[in-house]
């Protein structure tokens, strides 16, 4: 007898099968397909005028935000777009003289995120596009009753989920 012959023959059990509501699924589907054409348009936009990625934008956005200077933990808390190597990119911004990265006294493992003249600069220039982008982007959420019942809904979606 096949030694593999007894496992093909056992059938797991099927576990039940989730149900979500199809507009649920309907607005995940039309949420991520926004956010990714979106995004796709804007860092177009910006290779064309030779500006930083909408990544950088967010890392530079979160510590202009917070008074010049933050983190990097507070950094992640903040970023909109989850880079994959957060000590890559910073590394990258900080050789484009967009951010310095300081560490701490006393603490040689602690570093500070610091925006330079240039980073607010490259920021604001970033936004130029990227508003202008979100403003006719999102123009028909303003046709709805109360748009800022979306931003409300996903914002609770946004929320760890509690236990």
């Amino acid at each position: 007898m096949d030694e593999h012959a007894y496992v093909t023959e056992v059938q797991p059990t099927p576990e039940p099968s989730p149900n979500p509501d199809p507009d649920h699924v309907a607005i995940w589907i039309a949420l991520n397909r926004s956010r990714q054409v979106l995004m796709q348009h804007v860092d177009k936009k910006l290779r064309e005028k030779s500006l930083p990625p909408l990544t950088w934008y967010d890392v530079l956005w979160c510590v202009e935000k917070r008074g010049g200077t933050a983190r990097p933990a507070e950094v992640i808390e903040d970023l909109i777009f989850q880079p994959s190597a957060l000590s890559h990119m910073l590394r990258r911004i900080q050789a484009a003289g967009l951010l310095k990265v300081k560490t701490l006294k006393g603490d040689r493992r602690g570093r500070v995120l610091q925006i330079t003249p240039d980073g607010k600069a490259a920021r604001a220039a970033i936004w130029q596009i990227y508003g202008a982008e979100l403003e006719k982007r999102l123009a028909p959420l303003g046709t709805l009753p109360r748009p800022n019942e979306v931003a409300e809904a996903l914002e609770k979606i946004a929320k760890p989920p509690q236990g």
